[in-house]
C-alpha cells in the first residue's frame, strides 16, 4: 500500500523559491509535494516478491496512513520507520517514509528513501518524479533534470513533469528552455495556473513585460483563477509606477526647456501623483 498523494505536484512559481506548491488546502495530503499514486496491496504484491509481504506490514502501513489522515506526522513517521526496519526489502515503507521526510523538509533523507525504492522498482516513473522534486528542493538541478527527463521519456505529455522541468531550467538560467517546457505543459493542460504563472515569470525575466501581461489577460478572459488576477494586478501596478516615473522625468525636462503654464501644470500633477503614491505605500 502506497500513500495517496495530492495530484497537485507542481513547484511554486520560479520567482518564489520556497519549495513545492501544495495548493490552498490544509489537509496532510495536500502538503505532500510528491505525486506517486497509491498502489493497492494486490499491485504491490505483483511489483515484488509476494512472500516478503506480511499481514503485519500491511497493518503497519495502514496505521501510518491513518496517522497521516489525522494530521499526526510524527506518529506516522515512527510507524513508517518501523516498517522500513522490519521490511527493508519492501518498497512501501521507503516510499511513504520518503514522502514524510519531504513534508518535514528533510530532503536529504527523502532523496535516500526514494533512491532505495527506485532500485527496487526501476521502471516506476512516479518514483522518479518524486525524487526529482526532492532533488530540486536540494538544488541538485542536474539530478532533478535527469529524473524528470526519465519520466518524460515514458510519459512525454505529463503536465506536472513538464512544469517541474521548466522550473529546473529556470533555476539554471535556461530561460528559453523553461519557456518551452511551460508552454508544452499548458498545451497539455491549458488551465494549469501554476505553469502559467511560471511562464509569466519567465517572460518577465526575459524583459518581455507586455507578453507577461498579455498572458495574464488572456487567462483572465478565459476565466482564470484569483492567483492570475493577482499577478495581473501586480504587473499592471508595476507598469503604472514605471510609467509615472518616466512621465515625471519627461515633464521635468520639458519644463526646463519650455516653461509654459501648461507644461508646469502637467509636471505638478505628476509630482503630486508620485507623492500621493509614495505616501500610500509608506
Amino acid at each position: 500500500m502506497f500513500i495517496e498523494f495530492s495530484p497537485g505536484r507542481a513547484r511554486e512559481a520560479p520567482s518564489r523559491h520556497d519549495g513545492c506548491n501544495p495548493g490552498p488546502k490544509e489537509s496532510w495530503a495536500d502538503r505532500f509535494p510528491t505525486g506517486c499514486p497509491p498502489f493497492s496491496p494486490e499491485e504491490s504484491l505483483m511489483a515484488t516478491d509476494a512472500t516478503t509481504t506480511t499481514q503485519d506490514m500491511t497493518t503497519m502501513v495502514r496505521q501510518g496512513t491513518q496517522a497521516l489522515e489525522e494530521g499526526d506526522l510524527m506518529g506516522a513517521l515512527g510507524i513508517f520507520e518501523q516498517v522500513v526496519a522490519a521490511h527493508p526489502d519492501r518498497p512501501e515503507g521507503h516510499n511513504n517514509l520518503g514522502a514524510l521526510y519531504t513534508a518535514l523538509g528533510e530532503n536529504d533523507k527523502a532523496e535516500s528513501c526514494f533512491s532505495q525504492v527506485i532500485a527496487m522498482l526501476p521502471d516506476n516513473v512516479d518514483l522518479r518524479f518524486n525524487r526529482g522534486v526532492v532533488r530540486t528542493n536540494l538544488e541538485n538541478f542536474d539530478g532533478a533534470r535527469e529524473d524528470f527527463q526519465t519520466v518524460l521519456a515514458t510519459r512525454g505529455d505529463d503536465a506536472d513533469t513538464l512544469n517541474n522541468l521548466g522550473v529546473v531550467d529556470f533555476m539554471q538560467g535556461r530561460l528559453d528552455n523553461a519557456a518551452q517546457n511551460f508552454r508544452a505543459c499548458l498545451k497539455v493542460r491549458p488551465r494549469y495556473t501554476n505553469a502559467l504563472l511560471n511562464l509569466v515569470d519567465v517572460e518577465q525575466a526575459l524583459g518581455h513585460g507586455p507578453a507577461a501581461i498579455a498572458l495574464c489577460e488572456e487567462a483572465v478572459a478565459d476565466g482564470g483563477d484569483i492567483e492570475i488576477r493577482r499577478k495581473l494586478l501586480e504587473l499592471l501596478s508595476h507598469g503604472c509606477r514605471e510609467a509615472l516615473e518616466k512621465a515625471s522625468r519627461v515633464a521635468e525636462t520639458l519644463v526646463q526647456t519650455d516653461n509654459t503654464p501648461e507644461n508646469r501644470q502637467e509636471w505638478n500633477k505628476l509630482v503630486q501623483a508620485r507623492s500621493a503614491l509614495a505616501a500610500v505605500e509608506g
